[in-house]
């Protein structure tokens, strides 16, 4: 009996191991796919510049990040400005059209949320080192792709599954968890037309969430960003 407990661990750990070694041989096709860690890990800011695309309308909005140290965002809507800050150690929101009419901080849970956000480089890239674990659940199929889906978990406790073409290795979807109003709500979200850019890095120029559609227009890499603009004042 102990012989056969003892064969059955070693299977079982077995098995563990090479669904760990499968996820890491994902991830390091995909890695290279995008640049390689050694381009991302030059890329030290980040401005986005582009619109969201709801309804027929289209709505411009800037996106300033530097690495683990501040982000954010700013769009514009019929005179409405909505404003999203977030730091390590606190975030601030404004948003008229839903209720914010003033920059506000951010819930405990929201700041916790968008923490991974400050990570302007890959989560994949030294993912090891930034604390994050991942796990290989398989393989999916989709619009008539397959894709292995790899989920991660961060420091920040924060999930998300991740389908990785299984012939470019490029992130097709993640999806994710998010508690809107008290409820917890499945979110999806497609990234589009891969473009190389500054530094020999690759990055999705759109973002498909369905109903809403975030187009880049311009990327530029390590701009010089006055860190003043994530005080929240």
């Amino acid at each position: 009996m102990k012989k056969i407990l003892f064969t059955l661990s070693i299977l079982t750990a077995a098995v563990f191991s090479a669904k760990a070694q499968t996820a890491d041989e994902i991830i390091a096709k995909y890695v290279t796919a995008i640049g390689g860690a050694e381009k991302w890990a030059k890329v030290q800011s980040i401005k986005m510049e582009g619109q969201i695309e709801v309804q027929g309308l289209a709505i411009p909005y800037t996106m300033q990040g530097v690495h683990f140290k501040g982000m954010r965002v700013d769009a514009e809507f019929q005179g409405n400005k909505i404003i999203d800050i977030v730091t390590p150690t606190q975030g601030w929101s404004q948003n008229p059209l839903a209720g914010k009419a003033t920059l506000s901080p951010l819930s405990d849970e929201e700041l916790k949320t968008k923490k991974d956000d400050l990570d302007i480089q890959d989560p994949f890239v030294n993912y090891k080192e930034k604390g994050s674990s991942v796990e290989f659940l398989g393989k999916d199929e989709e619009d008539g792709n397959e894709y292995f889906k790899v989920k991660i978990t961060t420091k920040n406790k924060n999930e998300k599954t991740y389908f990785f073409d299984t012939k470019s290795y490029l992130v097709y979807k993640v999806e994710s968890t998010t508690t809107q109003q008290g409820q917890e709500m499945k979110v999806a979200m497609k990234l589009l037309d891969y473009q190389t850019v500054d530094y020999g890095v690759k990055i999705p120029f759109k973002q498909d969430m369905g109903m809403m559609m975030m187009v880049n227009k311009k990327i530029t890499i390590n701009p010089v960003i006055d860190e003043t603009i994530f005080s929240g004042k």
